[in-house]
């Protein structure tokens, strides 16, 4: 077999390339030397975090790259200015405030499993004996359970910050989007005034997907002046070139300029689409042994990119195509919408869009008709109207999706 048992050949070739250690769609970038782009934002925490009472708060859309940002800038501080732990902790539905901390806790001496003792006590023969020891000869006309509470109180945002005020580290809590109770968001705010009240030199970086920091703060009002938000957008397509052209550089590659350009068109600020893309390109160049990322290199990338991504947006593009009536033509419209200058568009900005990228004329009351169709559905739709007559894509990630998925088609409609 050409490239061995399975392709093993060739995984062989691109592990030792280590290029999976630079482009990583699937992962955050934590290494300082495999970090590109976000300059500003990065000097911004970098001050935020080193100022006495300051605790960090990143927000923003999915695939922006908040977390790599943040653990970056933590593992930098922790390594070359400041000393201490770095605790993770990515949340899911089923944490609570109290399930946030207990490696920090932990850290600070604090043993949750010993929050409180049970005695059994023998009020016949005056005997006592913990729980768990059995002893067959005593004899026991009644018993009374005695339960020993300790102060520990995890739950408490004021007992917290008094175990921890005297820790050095950072807390990294991802993912904080996906705590859903309201009132353990609240304590979490409550522990970042009181971490600051001690002036504390244990900080807390909170990141999540939100559309303001009020979500992932619960409205806390107390929290304003020692939780700097930092609200986390797009890269610029300067900061796009910057991962492209340095990622491709540390494996010896040499990046055709009209890739470039197409790439960044597609990942639309995303550094996600950019990483998953240059992977794949990287990984076919290194197997084929070429080293240069030609447009037929990208072609055959742009094929894998769109077979590794997220599943969540090619069920939703494959399940609106399968309910539709001649999906070429949605494919077209739907790619045409990608392109729209705007989040929310209209029928007569998609019309020109059409008219002037692709050259497709579309009777207006048609078009108006398709997108609408777009919009219903049982389960998520790829589109919803926001206003009225306005749509908009459900997930802002799509367009890049359909710029990889779609852009080959032949253009009819």
């Amino acid at each position: 077999m050409a490239n061995g048992f399975f392709g093993l050949d060739d995984e062989v070739l691109i592990i030792k390339s280590g290029v999976r250690e630079i482009f990583t769609p699937h992962t955050p970038v934590d290494e300082i030397s495999h970090f590109f782009g976000r300059e500003d934002e990065a000097a911004r925490l970098v001050s935020v975090i080193n100022s006495p009472g300051q605790h960090i708060l990143v927000y923003g859309d999915r695939g922006v790259g908040k977390t790599s940002l943040a653990k970056t800038i933590c593992n930098m501080l922790l390594h070359k200015i400041q000393k201490g732990h770095l605790f993770e902790k990515r949340c899911d539905s089923s944490d609570t405030f109290s399930s946030l901390f207990l490696e920090p806790l932990a850290e600070a001496g604090i043993d949750l499993s010993l929050q409180e003792q049970v005695v059994t006590q023998n009020s016949g023969g005056g005997a006592k004996l913990s729980v768990g020891i059995a002893r067959a000869d005593l004899s026991t006309k009644c018993e009374t359970k005695l339960k020993s509470v300790s102060t520990i109180n995890p739950d408490s945002p004021s007992w917290v910050a008094r175990q921890l005020k005297n820790l050095k580290g950072i807390c990294l809590i991802d993912e904080a989007d996906a705590i859903v109770c309201e009132i353990e968001k609240k304590k979490i705010a409550e522990l970042v005034k009181l971490l600051s009240d001690y002036n504390s030199p244990f900080k807390l970086v909170i990141v999540g997907i939100a559309k303001t920091g009020e979500e992932l703060t619960a409205g806390h009002p107390s929290v304003e002046r020692c939780l700097k938000e930092v609200q986390l957008s797009r890269m610029s397509d300067d900061d796009l070139k910057k991962i492209i052209l340095n990622g491709f550089k540390k494996v010896n590659l040499v990046v055709e300029e009209e890739v470039v350009e197409k790439v960044v068109d597609i990942s639309a600020g995303y550094p996600h689409f950019t990483h998953l893309i240059c992977l794949k390109c990287a990984e076919k160049a290194l197997i084929s042994g070429n080293r240069h990322i030609t447009q037929s290199i990208l072609s055959i990338a742009l094929e894998e990119a769109v077979k590794d991504s997220e599943g969540a947006l090619k069920r939703m593009y494959e399940s609106t195509l399968r309910a539709l009536h001649k999906p070429l033509e949605y494919k077209v419209l739907l790619l045409a919408a990608a392109y729209c200058k705007v989040p929310e568009f209209r029928s007569s900005e998609l019309r020109t869009t059409l008219s002037a990228k692709f050259s497709v004329n579309v009777d207006s009351q048609a078009l108006s008709r398709r997108l609408t169709n777009l919009t219903k559905g049982d389960e998520v739709t790829i589109l919803y109207k926001p206003a009225r007559g306005c749509f908009q894509f459900t997930d802002p990630r799509m367009p890049s999706f359909l710029k990889m998925a779609v852009s080959q088609i032949k253009l009819e409609i």
